[in-house]
């Protein structure tokens, strides 16, 4: 079977050719898209119920909002520990930063749902794949959460 699609001036596409337009065509949507990812990978004693980010796409010099909630465990109350944040830039990682956690965030994190929001300006001039990280952990090092977002700006 042979697939073809006429195109505005009359010529078409074999099926090589619309797999690539295709792609390309899957290429531009995917690099308007985003996603908020739990980067705990099972391992983290928090669970994250549900994250997003808005708006999408990201606006320049305009506010950009990024909220989760989150499960603390029966059992668990974390008083210390820190807040990690990582950025790269199309591929290349800027040095993270580390933060006293109660600094960031409520403290002491008790049994239950938990909300978590911030609000920040998009900054201007910047293009391309972007991925941030946050990392909490308690006092003993043992990963609390883990949320990875990745923008395509």
């Amino acid at each position: 079977m042979t697939i073809c699609l006429k195109l505005n001036g009359g010529k078409s596409l074999d099926q090589v050719d619309m797999l690539k337009f295709l792609a390309l065509f899957a290429s531009l949507f995917a690099s308007a898209s985003a996603s908020v990812a739990d980067c705990g990978a099972g391992k983290s004693i928090f669970q994250i119920q549900e994250q997003s980010f808005s708006p999408e796409p990201p606006v320049a010099n305009q506010p950009y909002d990024y909220w989760f909630t989150y499960v603390v465990p029966d059992g668990v109350q974390v008083d210390a520990g820190t807040a990690k944040y990582s950025l790269s830039l199309n591929g290349i990682p800027f040095t993270p930063s580390t933060d006293d956690l109660c600094t960031q965030t409520a403290c002491p994190k008790v049994a239950g749902l938990h909300n978590e929001s911030s609000t920040d300006t998009w900054p201007s001039g910047v293009s391309g794949k972007i991925v941030t990280k946050l990392e909490w952990f308690d006092a003993n090092g043992n990963l609390l959460l883990c949320s990875q977002t990745t923008e395509r700006v």
